[in-house]
């Protein structure tokens, strides 16, 4: 594994998915023993906020840096579009109010198994968090759960 040594003051500053190892100075701690490092992967927490639109373009695109997005809607016939994504993408979403249709801009994405980049739509019910992951193969595998905790049905997209 190659290593780079970069300093950040705040982890905004380390880029996503990088491999990080923190060093922590024994020497600090009065110690004797060899330095201590801990290694973890970086996610960034990225929060966005989109409103749901007739054929879910301009203010309807999910942002491809998004991890956490919370969707208004004034109808539950409006739209908004997966982004294209690399394996392991993970996006929940929250659907405010009146619910709201979730379509892709890749039109061979599929939303469980169920084209959604081009003749169908995935519902999203108002109140319910779903988790989102892109498994590399043109599918996202979607789950619900209501404010409760109580899991939803499985998403079975519908024709446009």
């Amino acid at each position: 594994m190659r290593r780079t040594n970069v300093k950040a003051r705040t982890l905004s500053a380390i880029p996503e998915g990088a491999f990080v190892e923190i060093l922590r100075d024994a020497r600090s701690s009065g110690s004797e023993s060899k330095p201590q490092y801990a290694s973890f992967n970086a996610m960034q927490n990225n929060n966005s906020a989109v409103i749901a639109t007739v054929g879910g373009g301009t203010t309807g695109l999910i942002p491809s840096n998004a991890s956490f997005v919370s969707i208004t809607s004034s109808v539950a016939t409006k739209q908004v579009s997966l982004p294209a994504a690399t394996a392991g993408k993970i996006l929940r979403l929250l659907c405010l109010v009146n619910g709201c249709e979730v379509i892709s801009a890749v039109a061979a994405d599929k939303l469980n198994t169920v084209v959604i980049g081009a003749t169908n739509e995935g519902p999203l019910t108002a109140g319910t968090l779903y988790t989102l992951v892109y498994d590399g193969v043109d599918n996202w595998v979607c789950t619900g759960a209501d404010a409760d905790g109580v899991v939803e049905t499985p998403i079975t997209p519908n024709i446009l």
